[in-house]
């Protein structure tokens, strides 16, 4: 073995020890990234709806556009809702 398989051996070995211990803190991280991704994708199904809708008449009038608006502020107030969640769960 050279010097470099032997340094990504132990490199490896010592991340591997590392996540082991935090692996509560990790699986919270992930699980977070994914809910927000979830979350994301909800609000992206949502406003392809929305635009399908909306250009059904060939032009998008001013309460249409005022409903794209709530979708996006209502995702992203669930996204926030999220994120304090985690931060409470932390405390």
């Amino acid at each position: 073995m050279n010097k470099e398989v032997t340094g990504g051996i132990i490199g490896t070995g010592l991340s591997a020890v590392g996540t082991g211990t935090q692996t509560n803190e990790v699986l919270q991280t992930i699980s977070l990234i994914l809910t927000i991704i979830g979350a994301l994708i909800t609000i992206l199904m949502a406003l392809i709806n929305w635009w399908k809708n909306a250009k059904k008449d060939g032009k998008i009038d001013k309460e249409e556009i005022k409903e794209g608006v709530d979708i996006i502020v209502d995702g992203v107030k669930t996204i926030q809702d999220i994120k304090e969640d985690k931060e409470d769960k932390k405390k």
